[in-house]
């Protein structure tokens, strides 16, 4: 899992093993998806602290020439400064 599309289509599997858990296996399930719960919080907040950096770039250094938006190499984001 290394972008936010992958990190969204994890956290519907887990919803679907959840909804599909029987009896013996929903406290392993609930347990797990409390875990990549947390962890898709920190990888959000990574990722809204990234959007800050771009939206202060462009705050501050403004827009270039053909009006496009400042770009900055940001992991799975396709942008650079």
């Amino acid at each position: 899992m290394s972008t936010l599309k992958d990190l969204n289509a994890h956290l519907f599997a887990q919803l679907d093993r959840l909804a599909k858990a029987d009896k013996s296996e929903l406290d392993a399930e609930v347990k797990r998806a409390q875990t990549i719960a947390q962890v898709s919080e920190n990888i959000i907040d990574a990722h809204k602290t990234q959007l800050e950096a771009v939206k202060l770039v462009a705050q501050y250094k403004g827009l270039n020439p053909s009006q496009e938006v400042p770009k900055i190499a940001l992991g799975d984001m396709d942008v650079s400064v």
